[in-house]
């Protein structure tokens, strides 16, 4: 009897007091579950819901006739956003990311839009006509967010990192896509992970499958499905630039761009394996900011491209800081 009431407590406050193993994961990130139990869902104007589905059929194709959709592309669910009419759709994540700790971040995403995808002006989440009148919204974003954020909010200072975007006249369609991002420049902290769709025109089915944390040894860490290692990054205060480090398995290009347009873009040709160290300056756009702010935080796509072909992409947050009287 004694041993039954002991076990009890452990079990009680191991939920009170969580494991940093068990803190430091995406919950039903496959969905295999069935369900979005882990999730938070949030919807705008009761007309769509993200769900848990598996097969091809939409899982509210029958209130008004639906072409299918494409099959979870990893096990046998997935979750994916459906309408029957204008709506915003959110479905979010809380993760405690230890100190220390390189995480990755890896998912696959995907999505048909029946509408040309569009972003209002100013952009927004928002479907409800009385706030963006006659433009169209259309789109499919992932966000790293600051949890004490409002849940629709894409204020820069709420956002922490853009993981995907859609982009105003781009393809209706996506096949099931790999993306990885880098967020060891958030160890230590709390941060929401946001998968959110927004339409007013026609139905967008957006999905995501295989969310994963993984938090590699080593002082290189591999992303997942991926043969280069990012490294340590490293801000010189002095002039405000930041050398990263990345370990290539081969000769080729490297190169790292930022979608913000705040990093000046770099490239590296490697005549062999070993580590290349990118040096990452801001650019005209971003100089003011790191001036004024003493730091300047943004990421920067790397991109691979091998001598024996294909390429590689991995999203790595970065940092730059300066002491403000020396830029």
């Amino acid at each position: 009897m004694a041993r039954r009431a002991l076990l009890l407590l452990v079990a009680v406050l191991a939920t009170l007091f969580p494991s940093a193993a068990s803190a430091a994961q995406v919950i039903n990130g496959g969905f295999e579950s069935g369900s979005l139990a882990g999730w938070e869902v949030r919807r705008a104007l009761g007309a769509g819901k993200w769900f848990a589905y598996r097969g091809t059929d939409a899982p509210i194709g029958h209130q008004r006739g639906a072409d299918p959709v494409q099959p979870p592309p990893q096990g046998q669910f997935a979750a994916i956003a459906d309408q029957a009419n204008p709506e915003t759709l959110l479905l979010f994540q809380d993760l405690q990311l230890e100190p220390g700790t390189d995480y990755r971040l890896s998912f696959l995403a995907y999505y048909d839009s029946y509408a040309g995808l569009a972003i209002p002006s100013p952009d927004t989440l928002t479907a409800d006509e009385e706030a963006i009148g006659a433009q169209a919204n259309q789109q499919f974003r992932i966000d790293l967010v600051r949890p004490e954020a409002a849940p629709d909010s894409i204020a820069p200072g709420d956002v922490l990192l853009n993981l995907f975007r859609t982009r105003p006249g781009g393809p209706r369609t996506m096949k099931p896509t790999q993306l990885i991002a880098d967020l060891g420049a958030f160890a230590g902290q709390t941060v929401r992970l946001r998968i959110a769709v927004a339409t007013t025109e026609e139905v967008l089915n957006a999905g995501v499958d295989a969310v994963e944390l993984s938090a590699p040894d080593g002082s290189f860490a591999p992303a997942p499905g991926s043969r280069i290692r990012v490294g340590k990054r490293k801000a010189n205060r002095r002039n405000g630039t930041l050398r990263l480090r990345v370990r290539v398995p081969e000769a080729g290009l490297l190169t790292a761009k930022s979608r913000s347009g705040k990093i000046a873009r770099a490239s590296l040709r490697t005549a062999q394996a070993g580590i290349a160290v990118l040096q990452l300056r801001p650019s005209r756009k971003g100089r003011p900011i790191l001036e004024r702010r003493g730091r300047l935080r943004t990421a920067v796509t790397l991109t691979w491209r091998p001598l024996t072909g294909g390429r590689e992409t991995v999203r790595v947050p970065v940092v730059l800081k300066v002491r403000k009287s020396r830029i």
